[in-house]
């Protein structure tokens, strides 16, 4: 079935020490086939730190990792025009905030300033939202989005969402516009609304953070292209209810409950601020009575007994497809959204797992000091290497068991037991190897993804 391959994954251990010498070293390799004209860099920039349990160091790409990258690319490709910057975090996420915890404004600084503003740093969401008292939603008028707009692309058919797409009426985002989801998605035709800056780039650079997540088991190279499209609510997470209605939003325990929660908070949480503190109190009082959590500060909290809702288990069929059509986009789509038959931009992804994020991710990721940098071409080779040493069972996340349906090319052809990566430079096979790291997953995938 697939080919054997030379390796095109490196994972290097101990790297902290030796960060911007790794990162130079593959970037100049780089350069040696591509010279872009204009280069998008994309971190994980998902929220700010609201709680100190879940700390900013674990939550987003370390503000080192982004620095050598942009240093690299002002060295290495110095026939760029403009070196852009950007993601699109939550929309309720205070970016100028995160920049400050995450010990980015000096760098931004400096490296604006060196660039003569060749280089960019931009929050490329379309809407902003900020929350006001218990996490009422209102509409800000920061600054943020993409200078260049943002452009509609239709995959059509060739939508990895298209087999389910007789369910289109039940797509939807927490926290986003459900008309605005299911207007986009429908049968034979699937609409994502991707930043123009990123269409434009000859050269994309992915710095996902290495972390556990609640909806899709592991976020890395594949599910961090959620940020290259400016508007979420264009991007199905799950479809409503539990599987016995048809859905995969929670489980079918507890379906009616969880029913009840999700549409009372859609109704109010930005509509009404007086319905929404008044039916606050009553949610708290249902989960002191039923024993529900919602934080994940410790492992040692029975799974059962945490709130699974919004697509966040393994029984969510319908993330990983949403991430596949990002990643068709991002490798197939020209500038002006056309799908083509050959790759439209040289891709390479630099994981950022100095300090990695167990348990409850993206958004309440306990810090593990794993201390790794990961690069590589194929996103696919690149999430299947790190889950395992996560010590998760690739067959149980959809994510990359699915690969071989993915409707790209070159990407996710190997077999699993043949792969083989660079490991400090040492050839490999990361299914033989004896690292694990046992990765607490998140709750609604304990007892299920381990191997």
């Amino acid at each position: 079935m697939a080919k054997k391959m030379s390796p095109t994954t490196s994972c290097f251990t101990q790297a902290s020490s030796r960060l911007k010498r790794l990162v130079l070293e593959q970037l100049r390799h780089l350069s040696e086939s591509c010279q872009p004209k204009k280069i998008a860099i994309k971190p994980n920039w998902v929220l700010h730190e609201n709680d100190p349990a879940f700390p900013i160091r674990a939550l987003v790409t370390d503000a080192r990792v982004i620095e050598a990258a942009v240093e690299g690319c002002l060295e290495f490709f110095p026939n760029a025009e403009s070196i852009l910057v950007g993601d699109c975090p939550l929309q309720y996420a205070n970016w100028p905030l995160m920049c400050r915890q995450a010990g980015l404004l000096p760098v931004i600084e400096k490296l604006t300033a060196r660039s003569n503003g060749k280089v960019a740093f931009r929050d490329l969401r379309r809407e902003v939202f900020r929350q006001e008292g218990d996490n009422f939603l209102a509409a800000s008028n920061g600054d943020h989005g993409d200078p260049k707009g943002y452009r509609e692309v239709e995959l059509g058919s060739r939508s990895h969402l298209e087999p389910i797409s007789e369910q289109s009426g039940r797509f939807a985002v927490n926290d986003y516009s459900s008309a605005v989801t299911t207007s986009n998605h429908r049968k034979g035709s699937h609409r994502y609304l991707v930043c123009q800056s990123i269409l434009d780039a000859d050269l994309f650079i992915n710095l996902p953070k290495w972390k556990a997540h609640q909806k899709s088991g592991i976020t890395c190279a594949l599910k961090n292209l959620v940020g290259i499209n400016g508007d979420k609510a264009y991007l199905p997470h799950f479809r409503r209810g539990a599987p016995k209605w048809g859905g995969d939003e929670y489980r079918d325990e507890g379906r009616w409950l969880y029913f009840a929660q999700t549409r009372l908070r859609e109704r109010f949480q930005k509509r009404s601020r007086f319905a929404y503190k008044v039916l606050k109190p009553g949610w708290e009082l249902i989960k002191r009575f039923r024993g529900i959590e919602t934080r994940f500060d410790d492992p040692s909290t029975p799974a059962k007994r945490f709130y699974v809702a919004g697509g966040a288990w393994h029984g969510n069929d319908t993330l990983w497809r949403m991430i596949y059509d990002l990643n068709l986009i991002l490798q197939r789509a020209g500038p002006d959204g056309t799908l083509h038959s050959t790759p439209q931009r040289t891709i390479f992804c630099i994981v950022d797992g100095l300090v990695s994020g167990e348990g409850n991710g993206p958004l309440q990721p306990l810090p593990r000091e794993t201390d790794w940098l990961a690069f590589g071409i194929d996103p696919f080779q690149i999430d299947a290497a790190l889950a395992w040493f996560m010590g998760f069972d690739l067959d149980r996340l959809p994510i990359i068991a699915r690969r071989a349906q993915f409707g790209g090319a070159g990407w996710g052809d190997f077999d699993w037991d043949e792969l083989w990566i660079l490991l400090d430079g040492h050839p490999v096979k990361p299914a033989e190897s004896s690292i694990n790291f046992e990765f607490v997953p998140p709750p609604g995938w304990r007892e299920h993804v381990e191997r």
